[in-house]
């Protein structure tokens, strides 16, 4: 495990992100940005695989996405960096993984119904058909946006929506 942790950045890239892992939870601080994304769903996937929940892969890292794109989109960089943060934690739980996006905007999000001409407004929804639960929870100045996934007996997702959906 300690070689997953120790793995230096990749240069050149400008992310700035703190992570800290122990068993079955991660944590990262992060200034939000187009080239962060990808990088963090690399370390999901990683932590993920190393926990023994690969089959939740997909709808995790997509969850990730979204939340992590919604920051980007509608949080307000802050004045003393000009940067978006955001705190990333995922949580292995008795029988399920909670993943939760901490921002410090305190607008709470609103799925909206996209028609099918609309450019944007259709991730909370997806998010919330991936997700076993789903909600957000305000904080003074802040939101945590959290979803839920169920784990079965053997190490998958038990909601049938995610399943179809993928």
């Amino acid at each position: 495990m300690a070689d997953l942790l120790e793995v230096p950045a990749a240069p050149g890239t400008g992310v700035r992100a703190t992570t800290r892992s122990t068993p079955g939870h991660l944590a990262i601080d992060l200034d939000v940005t187009e080239l962060a994304v990808p990088i963090v769903r690399t370390i999901v996937r990683a932590h993920l695989k190393l926990w023994g929940l690969a089959d939740l892969t997909d709808g995790t890292t997509f969850v990730v996405t979204e939340l992590l794109t919604n920051v980007l989109r509608h949080v307000q960089p802050t004045p003393r960096t000009g940067m978006r943060n955001a705190q990333l934690t995922l949580t292995r739980l008795p029988g399920a993984l909670s993943v939760c996006v901490r921002d410090f905007d305190p607008a709470l999000p609103k799925p909206a119904r996209a028609n099918h001409e609309a450019e944007h407004g259709r991730g909370l929804p997806l998010v919330m058909a991936f997700a076993d639960d789903f909600g957000c929870s305000p904080f003074k100045g802040g939101k945590d946006v959290w979803a839920t996934f169920l784990i079965s007996k053997n190490g998958t997702n038990g909601n049938p929506q995610a399943r179809e959906a993928s």
